[in-house]
């Protein structure tokens, strides 16, 4: 009430005199009860008020909407939270997916201005949403076998290997300690394509490991040329020998100590076996069970709609210094183009295209939301049947 009293005499107590500025203080004063002197910087404060102009906002105006933000922040949900530089070839087709299944619910504008969103701008947009994400740290229980020197070493370059010739290894599931019978994961990754098939199993025995790469083998789409373990005798024992030998399968091994060897798929190891399954222990055969009804999902999700980085090569970083090269020790990586493994298979000139016909048509049936869904209500069944049924040390 005051201040629209005040507001509404302004104009005329700054267009009167000493004398009549004195008067419409004392008729305000009456009205409103204030004192002289409060009255006096009321209508000095209002003055300033209304000579206030909002400054012009600075910098280039806003390109993307905020719905355009929601559409980008569903399909890195559904894509479970890649960074930019593996979702920015994917968004055409992640679109395509939704709003063939009928779950893209954002406008025609917010669509097109996702499409012509550049890296850097989704770059942006994801570091800010994905800060608070992490990972730990886990243990190792790989113990060299009796036959190492059967099989030979193999370092290098993998360029010249076909489809088909992978690295293996298996993750532990043991929590803090590593005591009695304890879940394991044998992973598998085909370094071509990088195409990923994980298979639980309850203990590290020669036979439980060999019936889940008896499990991988049918799994793959092509057929297992070659097989890369390192110096662990799960993978190295007189079982696991004369089924490679059988089913043509070419074996080699890492060097002792050189973790490096096998990088391919311990990398896979931290990105997607310890995300989704975690560091947890798993020690009972319902939860193993679980754990591979979880995989059932995951390979799919992976495999048909995770987009990987590839390695092309190394360059060294050069210099010029008074005319002469000088080559520093650090080196510059390149990086193909970014690929699902499926996509990989699919360029890949020798798999046979009778492969590559069922996988697009295995492809057309899914939707990466909803595979999402299932492996995280698999994820939270697993932890329920270890909670319920497993050992607690």
């Amino acid at each position: 009430m005051k201040h629209a009293i005040i507001k509404e005499q302004l104009p005329a107590y700054l267009k009167a005199d000493k004398p009549q500025k004195g008067v419409i203080l004392v008729n305000v004063m009456a009205v409103t009860g204030m004192p002289r002197k409060s009255l006096i910087r009321a209508f000095a404060w209002q003055q300033k008020r209304s000579n206030w102009k909002a400054p012009p906002k600075l910098g280039r105006p806003r390109k993307y909407s905020s719905e355009a933000d929601a559409a980008l922040a569903f399909i890195w949900e559904q894509y479970d939270y890649p960074c930019a530089e593996r979702l920015h070839d994917e968004i055409t087709e992640a679109v395509r997916i939704f709003a063939r299944d009928g779950m893209w619910n954002y406008s025609d504008q917010a669509t097109e201005q996702l499409w012509d969103m550049s890296l850097g701008a989704m770059k942006k947009r994801t570091t800010a949403m994905a800060k608070k994400r992490g990972l730990m740290r886990g243990q190792s229980t790989t113990r060299s076998g009796p036959l190492l020197k059967s099989v030979p070493v193999f370092f290098g370059s993998w360029k010249a290997k076909a489809a088909g010739h992978g690295q293996i290894d298996t993750v532990v599931h043991s929590g803090p300690k590593l005591m009695g019978s304890m879940a394991y994961t044998v992973n598998y990754v085909d370094v071509a394509t990088y195409w990923q098939e994980p298979v639980a199993q309850l203990n590290k025995s020669e036979r439980a490991t060999l019936t889940s790469m008896e499990t991988i083998k049918v799994r793959l789409p092509f057929p297992w040329l070659g097989v890369h373990p390192d110096s662990g005798s799960e993978f190295i024992n007189q079982l696991a020998l004369p089924w490679f030998k059988a089913n043509g399968i070419e074996p080699s091994r890492s060097r002792p100590h050189k973790k490096n060897d096998n990088c391919y798929v311990e990398q896979r190891n931290l990105v997607v076996v310890r995300k989704y399954v975690g560091y947890e222990r798993y020690d009972c055969l319902e939860a193993v069970t679980a754990m591979n009804e979880l995989y059932e999902s995951l390979r799919l999700y992976i495999n048909f709609f995770q987009p990987t980085f590839k390695l092309v090569e190394k360059r060294k970083v050069v210099t010029k210094a008074n005319g002469e090269k000088q080559v520093k020790k650090s080196y510059r990586r390149v990086y193909d183009k970014v690929k699902t493994p499926y996509k990989r298979v699919l360029d890949r000139t020798d798999i046979e295209q009778s492969v590559k016909d069922k996988l697009t048509a295995q492809y057309e049936t899914l939707n990466p939301k909803v595979l999402r869904d299932t492996i995280q209500a698999l994820t939270s069944k697993l932890e329920r049947t270890q909670r319920e049924l497993g050992y607690h040390y």
